[in-house]
């Protein structure tokens, strides 16, 4: 049986929190922001880009909102330099983030929006002897490098940002509010593990026991790798990372 949610902490980075924490603001619920997660850009993307160029490559693969937002800035891509160029968003917000830029010819897989998900598309079936741009975060799991490969592609990685765990404390505005009581938003693996190191999930001491807060993942794999990580407490899942589906998933808790 489920606890009542008295207060949510969102653990997106700032860069990417706002709308959502204004959303959930706005339904009147108390939310506090704690990024387990800073994006920092790599501006030497530029040049690497430059040796390639749009005309390049016959497919673009976008992994985030975050990756859309660097590939504009760092190497300049204009939406009319891939107008016949079909570009595959890992889910609904990436693809949104495109459209916003003016990218017309978009994919996206229709649910579970991981790698996986991708490489199941069906315009990623033959890809022998295509080039392929994968506008992505350094580091990161390589699925999608490594299988495309395999099946004859050739794929060039473009890392425009990466990821750092801050150096930060959670500073509750209620602190008698007790774990089961709150609900952790968190969005990918990595915030995951950074949550896990800043909270200390397995070995935090009485009288606020880490371990039993109250998680809400993207999906499963994000639950097995909590349970992994020492938390016992109790783990929702969302459809996917978009702001809509979260706002769903914690409303079906009764927040």
């Amino acid at each position: 049986m489920y606890n009542t949610i008295q207060q949510i902490i969102l653990t997106k980075p700032l860069t990417t929190a706002n709308t959502l924490l204004q959303s959930l603001k706005t339904l009147g619920m108390r939310v506090l922001s704690f990024p387990t997660l800073e994006i920092a850009p790599l501006p030497e993307v530029e040049t690497y880009f430059q040796r390639f160029g749009p005309s390049f490559f016959d497919i673009a693969l976008f992994i985030s909102p975050t990756a859309v937002q660097y590939a504009i800035q760092l190497c300049h891509l204009n939406s009319l330099d891939w107008a016949q160029t079909p570009c595959i968003a890992q889910g609904p917000g990436t693809a949104k983030a495109l459209k916003n830029y003016g990218f017309q010819n978009i994919l996206f897989p229709e649910k579970e929006y991981t790698s996986e998900s991708v490489l199941a598309l069906p315009i990623l079936n033959e890809v022998h002897r295509l080039n392929i741009a994968i506008f992505k975060g350094l580091n990161g799991r390589g699925l999608l490098t490594s299988q495309l490969s395999q099946r004859g592609a050739t794929v060039i990685e473009f890392n425009c940002y990466e990821r750092h765990c801050p150096q930060t404390s959670l500073n509750l505005s209620q602190p008698t509010i007790p774990p089961e009581n709150t609900l952790f938003i968190v969005t990918s693996a990595a915030a995951l593990e950074n949550l896990a190191l800043l909270l200390d999930f397995a070995h935090s001491p009485p009288p606020f026991k880490w371990s039993k807060c109250h998680l809400l993942v993207i999906h499963d794999k994000m639950r097995q790798l909590a349970r992994n990580l020492g938390h016992k407490g109790e783990i929702d899942c969302a459809d996917n990372a978009s702001d809509e589906a979260i706002i769903t998933c914690i409303q079906t808790l009764g927040c």
